[in-house]
This record gives C-alpha cells, sequence and structure tokens, in this order.
C-alpha cells in the first residue's frame, strides 16, 4: 500500500529554523543608537528597549524554534593576538588585557539584558578568549541536516557562513542578506568572502592589508571576483599578466598590482601578511578552545530549566526599569508575545 505524500504542515515541521544573534553587535548598535533614552531613575535604557526590540522584530518575521545569543568574553580576541599582535588595537592597547576603562552604565545595561534574555528563553554563551562569531561559525558548520539559520550582526566577515541554509540579517543594511541576494549588497562572489578580507584587511579589527588597497580597487582590477570563485595564486597570476601587457603597451605599471605581486603591506606581517590574514579571517576554522566547543554542545542538547523563569519577571523588570514609555501604551500588552510564543516551542519538550 502507497503511503499518502506528507502535507505541507508536516514538511514544515521537520524543519528547525534558528536564529543566531551577535550580542555585542546588536548591544552596541542600540546603546548607541538610543543613547539619549533613560528612566525616571536617571538610568540609561536605550540599549535594553533597542536589543529586546530588534530580537521581538526577527521572531515576528519568522518562526524560530530556538535562539541564541552570544557575547565576547573580557579577554575575547586573545586566540588571534597571539598570532597577530595588532588584533584589535584601535580599541585601545588595554583592550585585550583586562585593563581598559570600562562604561559602568554600559557594563549595567548590558547586565540587565542578559538577565531579560534568561527569563525569556533565549540561550546565552560567553567565554572569556573566545568571540561570538568564532561560537556562531562553529554554530553553522556544524548544524543539523534540517537546521535553517538566521544570524543577525553587523560584521560583514560573516558573509563568509551564508548558503542555502545560512542568511544574514545585517543590522545597518536593515535587511536580509541570502546565497540569492548577496550580490546587490556586496561587490564580490560569496566564495570570495575570506580572501577579499585577507588582502584588504579589516580596520574594525585592526587587520592590515595590501598597502593602497581596497575592495572596490580589488575588484576593479579583478572582475572575476564577482562572477566565480577565485584562488589568490589565480589573483597573483592574473596581476602579473597585466603588469606584462601594460609593459607591451609601454604604459606605466600599477603600483597596487606590484603591491599585491610583492606583498607589499604596512602590516608587521610583512611577505606572511596573506597566510596570517587569511587565518584571522577565515570562519570556516572558527577560533575555539576544547572546553568552548563543550559548552557550546551542551547549550545546543540540553533543556532550558524553567524553574524561576517566567513572563511576570519580565513584566517586573519592565516596570522597573521604566520601559513602558518607550514600548507605548498601546503596544505595551502585546508586546511579548512573541517571546511568549518561543517559550512555548522551548518548553513543550521539557
Amino acid at each position: 500500500m502507497n503511503k499518502r505524500p506528507p502535507k505541507n504542515g508536516e514538511i514544515r515541521q521537520k524543519i528547525q529554523n534558528t536564529l543566531l544573534v551577535d550580542g555585542n553587535a546588536l548591544f552596541k548598535s542600540g546603546y548607541f543608537g538610543a543613547k539619549g533614552e533613560y528612566n525616571y531613575k536617571g538610568e540609561h535604557i536605550g540599549g535594553i528597549y533597542q536589543f529586546l526590540t530588534m530580537v521581538r522584530k526577527l521572531l515576528t518575521e519568522n518562526m524560530y524554534h530556538k535562539v541564541y545569543v552570544f557575547w565576547d568574553g573580557n579577554f575575547s580576541g586573545k586566540l588571534r593576538y597571539e598570532i597577530y599582535s595588532p588584533y584589535k588595537s584601535s580599541r585601545g592597547k588595554d583592550y585585550l588585557n583586562g585593563t581598559q576603562p570600562i562604561d559602568e552604565d554600559e557594563l549595567r545595561e548590558r547586565r540587565v539584558v542578559m538577565q531579560y534574555l534568561e527569563e525569556l528563553f533565549i540561550r546565552q554563551l560567553k567565554h572569556e578568549v573566545v568571540e561570538s562569531d568564532d561560537f556562531i561559525a562553529y554554530y553553522c558548520l556544524n548544524k543539523k541536516q534540517n537546521e535553517k539559520i538566521t544570524i543577525c550582526t553587523n560584521d560583514t566577515d560573516m558573509a563568509q557562513l551564508i548558503s542555502e541554509d545560512v542568511r544574514i540579517y545585517f543590522l545597518r543594511l536593515k535587511n536580509y542578506v541570502d546565497n540569492v541576494n548577496f550580490s546587490s549588497y556586496f561587490c564580490y562572489h560569496l566564495e570570495n568572502a575570506a580572501l577579499v578580507k585577507s588582502m584588504v584587511g579589516d580596520n574594525s579589527d585592526s587587520i592590515k592589508g595590501i598597502k593602497s588597497l581596497g575592495e572596490d580597487t580589488l575588484v576593479k582590477h579583478f572582475p572575476e571576483l564577482k562572477e566565480r570563485k577565485v584562488s589568490l595564486t589565480q589573483i597573483i597570476e592574473r596581476a602579473k599578466e597585466i603588469q606584462k601587457e601594460r609593459a607591451e603597451q609601454k604604459k606605466k605599471p600599477l603600483a597596487v598590482l606590484d603591491n599585491i605581486i610583492n606583498r607589499v603591506t604596512d602590516s608587521v606581517l610583512g611577505d606572511k601578511i596573506y597566510e596570517i590574514n587569511y587565518k584571522l579571517v577565515d570562519l570556516k576554522n572558527p577560533f575555539m578552545t576544547k572546553d568552548s566547543e563543550r559548552e557550546l554542545e551542551l547549550l545546543i542538547e540540553g533543556d532550558l530549566d524553567p524553574n524561576g523563569r517566567s513572563i511576570k519577571n519580565v513584566l517586573s523588570y519592565m516596570e522597573k526599569d521604566g520601559l513602558r514609555k518607550l514600548i507605548g501604551e498601546t503596544r505595551y500588552e502585546n508586546y511579548l508575545i512573541p517571546f511568549k510564543e518561543l517559550i512555548t516551542r522551548e518548553t513543550k519538550t521539557i
């Protein structure tokens, strides 16, 4: 006897939708984007409101079975710093030794956000030396076969993780980027994301690239970067061909192409720039420790203990923190509905 074909609803049940949030990126975006929002006690609350509201927006736009927020630890970046000492030096010379001055308002507000997330059954992880994007990368590389992932971040490095099953909501773009519309937002092919970063560097992480080379210049001289996956060897060989053609036409060589060929950079890495830079930016090989892998696996496989967690607690926090005025009276009663739906999905298996 032939089995009936599965109904649409049954097919959808097999797919697990997961939301991975770059906690530091989202918090910073909200904290500085709503810098003037304070409660009646004079405490800044813009970061709390913006963080929760963005997660709420994402929950409203898609049904997620689980939500994870990953935070940078006190010494996150240390693993990269050990192979490239200027890493994240733009954040201050004391960033990686834990003595950088701390904004007390920001620290307090971040703790409050984490408290809200605990009550809302949102899974969180923070590790002393592992960065949030490495956790996200590791998760994506080890995702379940039936899992669809959305990443929320501002970090364009994570574009490397986009695939048929992984998309990114970029906070600055205010839009989802996937393997179909990637070329509408980036000037290179998806498969070349790590290569481009390794050549041009990353100012946000103080990673120096080839001297005088930016993304637009790179793609201008090597348009194949927009069309298909390209290797570093192919880029260098093509640069040599272009210089040879210019010499035959009695044109001056292009300095930037000589820089690519000869690895000319202001970086401390010298002629090792390509190899080390690629290792720094390659999220297909995230910087993880054995204990961080175990912690993540336990977080993924474990159930969240419902004891002590409550929507009533969240409402109490919201009143205490003065969020009602930001949410508005007309939306206040319905504000937590998307979170309640997530809690139902998280707790139904317990």
